[in-house]
């Protein structure tokens, strides 16, 4: 019988259905005593009354189902999902069930994929195939009479699953670092001449090198100090020896903001 890692001090089920021989139980729960110890303890449970037994959750260190030689247990969805509830974070279930090697339409046994899959269902983890053997006759037979189920295509399969190390539902807080907020980059320093060439300030419209030149558009020529509103002007800066165009503002619609008639003088157009 292999050990399944049982040692001293751990809390062990021992779960058995109606195929389960009586000598091989007492043989393999006598065998689990020795591995446990005084400290240890074995429990045995019949699959029909596990969801009855009223076990609190995390009970036992290791669950064993099915692992009594003879026996021919199917676990339903429910039982599997009791078992990993009672097990402890980190404790291992270890199961043993006839098995199908080929696919079989509205089968009580299943396959040993299916078998895997029913097992990470119920919340275990690292669920992985430990062994494959083939029936002995007396569990045919036992396979016949307990499960009224007939194949050629049956093995014994044995899997372990564990659960993980956390309670469904358990919270713990969490230890947050939070990082130094950074100072925002700083923009890099304009030259001052180059402000001062393109920027206009209030104090631009009261130097004289500043001129406001209506000009107004008509077909591809233009119509100088006309009289009329212009649709835009030109705002130019006087330097010396040269003129910028700094824009061109539109005017408001205000008869009263018209410029002068013909007598306005000429400005001279910019070179």
């Amino acid at each position: 019988m292999a050990d399944f890692g049982i040692s001293a001090g751990q809390s062990v089920a021992v779960v058995w259905d109606k195929s389960s021989p009586v000598e091989a139980l007492k043989d393999l729960v006598d065998k689990l005593q020795t591995l446990t110890g005084d400290e240890g303890q074995v429990s045995v449970e019949n699959i029909n009354q596990l969801l009855q037994s009223a076990h609190k959750e995390s009970s036992f260190d290791i669950i064993l189902s099915g692992v009594v030689p003879g026996s021919t247990t199917l676990h339903s969805a429910e039982i599997l999902a009791e078992m990993a509830r009672i097990l402890r974070p980190g404790g291992c279930l270890f199961l043993r069930e006839p098995a199908e090697t080929a696919v079989v339409n509205n089968s009580r046994v299943r396959t040993t994929s299916k078998l895997c899959s029913a097992l990470t269902l119920s919340g275990l983890v690292e669920v992985k195939e430990l062994q494959r053997e083939s029936l002995s006759p007396e569990e045919i037979q036992s396979v016949h009479e307990h499960l009224d189920y007939q194949s050629d295509s049956l093995l014994s399969l044995h899997v372990t699953g564990k659960k993980p190390n956390f309670e469904v539902g358990s919270s713990s807080q969490l230890k947050l670092s939070l990082a130094k907020k950074t100072s925002p980059p700083v923009k890099p320093a304009m030259d001052p001449a180059a402000a001062k060439l393109w920027t206009l300030s209030a104090n631009d419209m009261e130097d004289e090198s500043v001129h406001l030149w209506p000009r107004r558009r008509t077909g591809k020529r233009e119509v100088k100090g006309s009289g009329e509103l212009p649709a835009q002007v030109s705002l130019w800066k006087l330097l010396p020896g040269r003129r910028f165009p700094l824009c061109q503002l539109p005017l408001p619609r205000d008869a009263s903001l018209q410029t002068g008639g013909a007598g306005a003088p000429e400005p001279q157009q910019p070179q």
